[in-house]
């Protein structure tokens, strides 16, 4: 009771300060903007360009193919001391990366949704467009595991991309955004981006959503947002900020033909009414998906504070390596995003802080919440409030970089026992 308390009330603040954000933007005069009162970011004045600040593309495929493929060899390296025998490195890729909810993604890639046999039919779950891409790769007559591979690594690298842009869009501070791609690609559970799971894709056209959200081009913004929910449930969730942002530029006088911006708006909910009518025409239910997680996986939509206390009860009471692996990082991460966002916050525009709280909510609140971290990932103003805090200093900066790559090397450890989920 205790910690579930603790959890919600952590919540109410952070929804509190984005309310007072909120009420502080609205009333400055029509026409002047917020950030003459209170400036977003600070741009960066140092004037020696290094590799990443001349060719940032260049260095970003290099940061990203090379920790991937050093994620890849200490995975390797784990899984021959946890079997005590000598495996191939290609030979072991399957073992280790084929797992979990990839299982599900590729079998819809081979077979597409089924009505009866069991248990492909569970399959209905998962969204559609991620195996759709791996198939699409797969016509050329590669693998589709490895199709999987290169469709994530694709969309990670891609995503990356967009993030420095963006965040060098919004900040004029090329530091930052090198930092912030630093921070996905060695977050401590940052393996996943490279498995087929829909992470990197989900992430991408979320960026891209907020690209061309911030850029007034409203419907591309709608477009990738409706791919987003055609890829994960949390997609349809850039509704949020997406009025946030029609409704700073009327405030500002800056909404120009505002019936692109509705347009753009309506487009958002598309991806997941597609994914309902696919489980109409499978199952003949537009909610299947919901009765095969209750029925399969004993998943429902419940109170998160009371999703975390159970996560911190299964930490103290449970199985150690389970409570290392899953639910001690469920709970930390929980804290550590809301503190991210109230010291961040005043820095932050107000669509990223809006929807950065209710994704919190959303993706916190399956009754099984064994994924929590991995939910966050995707999350990309916690990304941005971190390198923020990087910029503190010097010591900041290793401080994070440290704890960082020390745990991604602890949770893929993990990972390789089968404790991450």
């Amino acid at each position: 009771m205790l910690i579930t308390t603790f959890a919600l009330l952590a919540f109410v603040l952070l929804l509190a300060y984005i309310a007072l954000r909120g009420v502080y933007e609205f009333r400055l005069s029509l026409g002047e903007s917020a950030d003459e009162h209170m400036p977003l970011f600070a741009p960066h004045t140092n004037t020696s360009a290094s590799f990443h600040q001349r060719h940032p593309i260049y260095a970003i495929v290099l940061l990203v193919l090379g920790a991937r493929l050093a994620t890849w060899l200490l995975a390797w390296l784990l899984f021959i001391f946890r079997e005590n025998q000598v495996v191939g490195f290609f030979d072991s890729l399957k073992t280790i990366w084929w797992r979990w909810d990839a299982v599900h993604y590729l079998n819809i890639a081979a077979h597409g949704y089924v009505t009866d046999a069991m248990p492909e039919k569970l399959n209905l779950v998962f969204y559609p467009l991620y195996p759709a891409l791996v198939a699409l790769i797969g016509l050329t007559g590669i693998p589709l595991f490895a199709a999987s591979l290169i469709a994530s690594l694709a969309a990670f690298c891609a995503a990356c991309i967009v993030l420095y842009r963006l965040v060098e869009r919004e900040t004029q501070n090329t530091q930052l955004a090198w930092d912030c791609c630093k921070i996905l690609v060695i977050f401590p559970f940052s393996f996943f981006f490279a498995m087929p799971y829909t992470e990197s894709l989900f992430l991408l056209l979320t960026l891209l959503s907020f690209w061309y959200l911030r850029g007034g081009h409203w419907l591309l913004a709608g477009l990738f947002a409706a791919l987003a929910g055609f890829t994960r449930n949390q997609g349809i969730l850039l509704l949020v900020p997406f009025a946030v942002e029609i409704l700073l530029r009327w405030r500002n006088g800056e909404l120009n033909r505002p019936w692109r911006a509705l347009l753009g708006l309506t487009l958002v909910p598309l991806g997941l009414l597609a994914y309902l009518a696919i489980n109409h025409i499978v199952a003949g239910n537009w909610l299947q998906f919901l009765i095969y997680q209750r029925q399969n996986w004993s998943q429902s939509f419940g109170f998160m504070p009371s999703n975390v206390a159970n996560a911190f009860s299964n930490l103290v009471q449970g199985d150690l390596n389970l409570a290392l692996g899953t639910w001690l990082p469920t709970v930390l991460c929980y804290f550590a995003a809301i503190a991210l966002l109230l010291t961040s916050g005043r820095q932050l525009p107000l669509p990223y802080l809006a929807y950065a709280a209710v994704y919190l909510w959303v993706s916190y609140s399956p009754s099984w919440l064994l994924s929590g971290p991995r939910y966050l990932m995707s999350l990309f103003p916690l990304v941005i409030a971190t390198g923020m805090l990087m910029q503190k200093n010097r010591y900041w900066h290793q401080a994070i970089e440290l704890l960082m790559l020390f745990g991604l090397g602890f949770f893929l450890l993990m990972y390789i026992h089968y404790q991450v989920y």
